[in-house]
């Protein structure tokens, strides 16, 4: 299996500089009799932890082919297959590839299974294959050799062993997610405005700072007194306006294909259940009395199964007694308990605590086992780090999902390197080659609903999918997060955008899901680049000019179809011309008034030049 410094060997192998010659000339219109094939190369093949979805643990092997020629382009007409040969497995499923052009590259998976009598996770070798070129003769082959583990063994509890875990090719599918943040914080709601916003959900933390920015502490004392603890707004976060499929509809609306509701925050209040021997401190003892996370994913898995469910989990608590001994000291700081009044100096109660020998082995891991067991997450989202016995969680939990026929995947926020990054209210200015997730808002600075935060400072549904557009270009994914009230209740703001947002993908989903980045570029200024097997698409975040020109090498050959993808013109054919390295796309004003925040195009490779 590949460790993730691997993983990053495969995409940077196929993030090959164009360097082609052609690309400053016309295409060569000889005959196909008097041209050479491709001269193609198989590179780092890998035995990954991942199986082909649906299947009966069918082990994907992934590379990278690059077309090492100057000018002749893989087409259709080259009949591309990759297959296997080994002692050790059989070969399921070949790999194909459509369309490349020169000193271009993409990744292939082709599927093996163990053959009869080999343990899985044995070490072995598998031979790989490429055969192309029939079209111009007998056709030519590329040959490549891939290492590593057959089958799917065991974890151990160790970051090198879980280095080797990969996130699951639904992870890479998926690409838009809903954040949800909803907790005791909903209640005061505060993360000032002025003269900077800070997380709402960090209300607690920032109330102990006089002199912190948002100035929490005098607002919490001008507006409930000295004597109103954190903990008393349990009274204030109610179910009075919560109704889970609401919620679902909403995120199924958006055009989300994944969710991530907060299940604890650092507050240490919890939305699930629990045995009471390791806390009582959550929604199903004080406030509501209901179990709001095991509603919600039971909820999404009866009304859309197709939704991936994901968990948000904190590993710290600000101000759990038991957390004192692995104190942090960045970051604002996780002190520990118990909590002490900033107004008095007294010590206070952390409500629902119950005594524990030790914080990590007796509250933090049994929780995370709850949510991978019982409410059967898909996506661990931990957050902080800190003290942890995530080697532990993660090898047993990706042991037994294994067993169940489940690929799940957890973040690099768990206290171990994880499988993909999240950048937090940022994003990257260009592709990043391990697996990457964007994480924001759609508040300006806040993730828990800020009531000081005015209307027109939320992200719109132009805002949500040109961010979109551009992460998922750069090998990303995006997690926008809503802040319900303190009632349950989802600002209209908040649903506008999202619904806005879902439109838009409604007629434009085929060039954002499923899809992956171009090796060549995610595109520059206005111009964003994703493809799939069998196209390849322009996405243009603006109004675009009449005549679009391109200056990239796009993978076009005479003969190709391009359509507008989406809008009111959707299906429309616009034609394309190529001089001196580049290509003109001729539009017309009802193209250019057809739609609306990023207009899509897709190039489908119909020819075979």
């Amino acid at each position: 299996m590949a460790t993730r410094k691997m993983r990053c060997m495969i995409w940077l192998l196929g993030a090959a500089v164009f360097t082609n010659a052609a690309a400053n000339s016309e295409f060569d219109v000889q005959e196909r009799s008097n041209r050479y094939p491709p001269t193609l190369e198989i590179e780092n093949p890998v035995l990954t932890s991942k199986w082909i979805e649906g299947s009966d643990f069918v082990q994907v092997i992934e590379m990278v082919i690059t077309n090492n020629n100057d000018q002749n382009y893989l087409t259709s007409a080259d009949t591309l297959v990759v297959s296997a040969d080994s002692d050790f497995v059989d070969l399921v499923s070949s790999g194909s590839l459509t369309r490349l052009a020169p000193h271009q590259s993409a990744v292939v998976q082709i599927g093996v299974k163990n053959k009869e009598g080999i343990t899985a996770g044995t070490p072995c070798t598998v031979n790989i294959t490429a055969t192309y070129g029939q079209a111009y003769g007998s056709g030519v082959t590329a040959a490549a050799t891939s290492t590593g583990n057959c089958g799917f063994g065991d974890y151990e509890a160790s970051t090198s062993s879980l280095s080797n875990h990969w996130n699951p090719d639904w992870f890479n599918d998926v690409k838009f997610g809903i954040f949800i943040h909803w907790g005791l914080y909903a209640a005061p709601a505060y993360g000032s405005v002025s003269p900077n916003e800070d997380y709402a959900e960090w209300y607690w933390m920032r109330q102990h700072d006089p002199n912190y920015k948002t100035k929490t502490y005098q607002y919490h004392l001008e507006t409930y007194g000295e004597n109103f603890n954190y903990d008393d707004f349990m009274s204030n976060f109610t179910d009075v306006a919560w109704d889970p499929k609401e919620w679902m509809d909403l995120i199924a609306a958006s055009g989300a294909h994944y969710f991530v509701p907060v299940t604890k925050h650092h507050d240490g209040f919890a939305l699930f259940d629990f045995p009471t021997n390791i806390s009582m401190r959550s929604s199903i003892h004080y406030g509501p009395q209901r179990d709001f996370i095991g509603e919600l994913l039971a909820t999404a898995k009866q009304y859309y199964p197709e939704i991936r469910r994901g968990t948000y989990f904190s590993l710290p608590e600000w101000y759990n007694p038991a957390y004192a001994e692995y104190a942090i000291t960045w970051g604002g700081g996780f002190p520990g308990g118990p909590p002490v009044n900033p107004y008095t100096n007294k010590t206070i109660p952390y409500t629902g605590y119950v005594p524990v020998n030790d914080f990590v082995t007796d509250i933090q891991l049994p929780q995370m086992q709850q949510l991978a067991y019982q409410y059967e997450t898909e996506l661990m989202w931990c957050d902080i780090g800190g003290a942890n016995n995530s080697t532990i969680f993660a090898s047993e939990w990706l042991n037994w999902a294994r067993d169940q026929g489940r690929q799940v995947t957890f973040n690099n926020r768990c206290g171990i390197p994880g499988d993909f990054d999240t950048p937090e209210y940022t994003t990257n200015s260009g592709t990043v080659s391990f697996k990457w997730e964007s994480n924001r808002g759609m508040d300006p600075f806040s993730f828990g609903f800020n009531y000081q935060t005015p209307l027109d400072a939320y992200l719109t549904g132009e805002d949500i999918i040109q961010s979109l557009v551009d992460i998922v270009s750069k090998n990303g994914n995006f997690l926008l997060d809503i802040g319900p009230m303190h009632n349950g209740s989802i600002p209209e703001i908040m649903q506008r955008g999202l619904r806005d947002a879902g439109s838009w993908l409604e007629t434009h989903g085929d060039g954002i899901y499923n899809t992956r980045t171009w090796s060549v570029t995610p595109g520059t200024g206005s111009i964003r680049y994703t493809k799939t097997a069998d196209a390849f698409y322009i996405h243009y975040m603006d109004v675009p000019p009449l005549t679009l020109s391109i200056s990239d090498p796009i993978p076009w050959l005479p003969g190709d179809t391009v359509t507008v993808l989406g809008g009111s013109q959707n299906g429309t054919v616009v034609p394309v011309t190529h001089s001196n390295g580049q290509y003109n796309l001729t539009l017309t004003d009802e193209i250019l008034n057809g739609d609306q925040y990023v207009w899509s195009f897709k190039l489908a490779y119909t020819s075979d030049w």
